[in-house]
C-alpha cells in the first residue's frame, strides 16, 4: 500500500510533536538518575513486566477470534488470528489514535483467507466493546484520581477528550454494526452518477456486515471477560515496572485505573499513539500521587518501550505480506 506524500507529512509532524514533548519532559528531569534508574532495572523483572503485555495483548487477539469464531461456525487457524492481531496492534501503535488495527482484516484475509466483510465485523464488535469498557473504567479512574489528587485541569481536559473519543468510537462501531437506516441513507448516495459505483459496494459490504454481526451476541460475554483481562494483564504488567522502581505503595487496584487513565491518553489524535501526550499524563498523576519525577518519567519510558516493543510479534507477518501502511 502506497503511502502518500501528505500522509507522510502528516505522520512525520504528529511524531514531531511527541518527540518534542518526551524532550521537553527530559529537559525537566535529571537525565543521569533517569539514565541510573534504567540501568538499575532488574532484566528477570523487565522480561516478566514483557510478558504480562503479551499476555494482554493475547487475550485481545482471544477476543477478535471469538466473533470471527461465531460469524464463520467452523474451526479458524488460531495462531494466525492471533499473529494477524499482533499485526494490527503494531500498526496501531504506530498511528495517530491507534487507527491503524483497523487494517486487521485485509491481514487476517491475507493470513487465513477470512473475507473482509468477516474481519471488519469481528473488529468492529471487539473494538466497541474495548472502547466502551476503556472508556468506563477511565471515568471512573478520573473520578477517584481528580477528587483526591491536585490534577492540572489541563490534564483532566486531555482525558476527558480520550474518553469522549473512546465513546464516540465505541457507540459509531455499534451502529454501523446494527443500524439498518444507515443502509437507506447509503441507498441516497446510490443514485448520484459519479459514486454511485463506490457507494453501492460500500453499501454492499456494510449490509454483509450487519448481518454477520447480529451472529456475534452468543459469544459476547467471553469478548467481555477477555477484554477485562487484557486490562488486567496490562495493570500487572505496569505494577511489576513501578515495584522495581519505588516503594511497594500502589496496588494493582491503583494501576488498572492509572494503566485506563493512560490508555485513554493514547486516543489524543495530536500524536502517533498519544506519543509524548501519554508519558505526560504518567508523569503527573505518579508525581501527584507521590512519586518522584524522575522515577515517575522512568516508569512512562520504559512502559511505552515494552508496550510497544512487545507488539514486535506482528512484524513477521506484516513483513511476509509485504504490507506498507497507507
Amino acid at each position: 500500500m502506497h503511502m502518500s506524500m501528505r500522509t507522510w507529512l502528516k505522520a512525520s509532524i504528529q511524531l514531531g510533536i511527541g518527540v518534542t514533548i518526551l524532550l521537553w519532559l527530559l529537559q525537566l528531569a535529571d537525565i543521569s538518575k533517569v539514565s541510573a534508574l534504567i540501568l538499575s532495572m532488574n532484566l528477570l523483572g523487565i522480561a516478566l513486566a514483557s510478558a504480562f503485555f503479551i499476555v494482554a495483548s493475547i487475550f485481545v487477539a482471544l477476543a477478535l477470534y471469538v466473533p470471527l469464531r461465531q460469524i464463520c461456525d467452523l474451526m479458524l487457524p488460531l495462531g494466525r488470528v492471533i499473529l494477524g492481531s499482533f499485526a494490527g496492534q503494531l500498526l496501531s501503535d504506530i498511528t495517530p489514535a491507534r487507527t491503524g488495527y483497523l487494517a486487521t482484516p485485509f491481514i487476517l484475509k491475507k493470513l487465513c483467507g477470512i473475507p473482509i466483510e468477516v474481519g471488519m465485523a469481528g473488529v468492529i464488535a471487539t473494538g466497541f466493546i474495548n472502547s466502551i469498557m476503556k472508556a468506563i473504567v477511565a471515568g471512573i479512574a478520573l473520578v477517584h484520581f481528580a477528587g483526591a489528587l491536585p490534577l492540572p485541569p489541563y490534564i483532566v481536559d486531555a482525558i476527558l477528550v480520550g474518553i469522549a473519543i473512546l465513546f464516540v468510537a465505541g457507540f459509531a462501531l455499534i451502529i454501523l454494526t446494527l443500524e439498518r437506516r444507515i443502509l437507506k441513507a447509503g441507498s441516497i448516495l446510490g443514485k448520484v452518477p459519479l459514486i454511485k459505483r463506490s457507494a453501492m459496494k460500500i453499501m454492499h459490504s456494510l449490509d454483509q456486515i450487519q448481518q454477520m454481526g447480529r451472529k456475534i451476541g452468543r459469544g459476547i460475554h467471553y469478548v467481555i471477560l477477555l477484554i477485562a483481562l487484557s486490562l488486567v494483564a496490562n495493570a500487572i504488567a505496569l505494577q511489576i515496572i513501578g515495584d522495581q522502581l519505588w516503594a511497594d505503595s500502589l496496588d494493582l487496584v491503583d494501576y488498572i485505573l492509572i494503566a485506563a487513565i493512560a490508555g485513554s491518553l493514547m486516543y489524543i489524535p495530536i500524536t502517533i499513539a498519544g506519543l509524548g501526550v501519554q508519558e505526560t499524563g504518567y508523569v503527573i498523576l505518579l508525581t501527584s500521587l507521590g512519586i518522584n519525577f524522575e522515577e515517575a518519567l522512568t516508569f512512562a519510558l520504559i512502559t511505552r518501550a515494552l508496550f510497544t516493543g512487545t507488539d514486535i510479534i506482528g512484524i513477521g507477518p506484516l513483513l511476509k505480506l509485504g504490507l506498507r501502511m497507507r
